[in-house]
Order: structure tokens, then sequence, then C-alpha cells
């Protein structure tokens, strides 16, 4: 069942997990502030992936990585293609995330802004960005069936993979997928 935006921000306010597609394929969304939410989604992540905060703009940056280099906003609002940083420090976010810390430490965080205009009326129109497992596939039927309360969006002809970086605070970079 596609949903509208409403209906989408609803179910994803009230734990409930969307197939979302956009420039990378489908992916499974969630509340990244909703434990629940985020415990149903976790077990879907296939190995090799990272669950990844989808962000509507540069500006929603900072609600996530809690230290963030002078080169981050850039890198992230020039991406012409989907680009994937991971972060020393995240926050903002369920604990679950993270379920080695015993230090209350957040660990690292990967944020994606949204290149597609619809995904990013969905992530303005909910207020915040959206916890994802990007499977990467244009064939909905890889997706766990039972466990999505809707889909939203509309998938292009040409995936795109993206690029995944690690940026630390000092401002360092490394590649794990060009």
């Amino acid at each position: 069942m596609t949903l509208s935006i409403r209906d989408t921000a609803y179910q994803l306010r009230q734990g409930h997990l969307i197939a979302l597609a956009d420039e990378t394929g489908w992916s499974i969304a969630a509340d990244p502030t909703n434990d629940s939410a985020v415990d149903t989604l976790l077990p879907l992540l296939p190995t090799g992936f990272y669950p990844t905060i989808l962000i509507q703009n540069t500006d929603q940056l900072g609600m996530y990585v809690a230290q963030l280099p002078d080169v981050a906003f850039d890198l992230v609002e020039f991406a012409d293609s989907p680009l994937t940083v991971v972060y020393d420090q995240g926050k903002n976010v369920s604990g679950r995330l993270w379920p080695t810390n015993t230090d209350n430490q957040a660990g690292t965080i990967a944020v994606r802004r949204s290149l597609n205009e619809e995904v990013q009326r969905l992530i303005g129109g909910f207020g915040r960005g959206l916890l994802t497992i990007p499977f990467e596939t244009l064939n909905v039927a890889q997706l766990p069936k039972d466990t999505v309360a809707g889909y939203y969006g509309t998938l292009p002809s040409k995936l795109e993979r993206p690029r995944i970086m690690v940026l630390n605070v000092d401002g360092g970079v490394r590649f794990i997928r060009k």
C-alpha cells in the first residue's frame, strides 16, 4: 500500500516501519528516536550495510552528530551523488543503535542527505531524519514485507550506490566505498 506524506509520517510516529524508495533503491525506514522501532529495524540489517540517518538538508546534520568538522557541511551540501558519511559521535537517536557501549557514549553514526525531492518532503513533514537500512535494490520483493506498514517514494530508472566515507572530528577522511 502506497501512503501519502501525512500517512507515512503518522505510521513512523507510531513506531511502524516503512519501505522507502529513493535514488539508492529500496530501504526500510523508522523513527530514529523510537526504541521499539529501532529494535524491529536492526535485525533486518544485511551484512555489510550500515543503518543510516537520512536527512533532508545540511541544517539537520547538527541534530545527529555531536562534533562536526568544518568540512562536513560542504561535503553533505555539495554532494551531487549519494554520499553516506560516518561520523565519530552520534546524538538524538535511540541508544539501541549502540548496544555494546556500556559507558553511555554514543557510537559512530552514518548520515546521508537524500537527493530525492519526494523523500526530502517526507523528512520535512516528519520533522526529523529517518533511520534507514538501505537494501540498494530495485526489487521490492527482496524486502521483508511482513515488517512494513506501507510503501513511499518512486524508484529511479537507474540506482546510484552511495559512496561511503568516514569523517573524523579532526577532518581526517577514509573511504569505505568509492
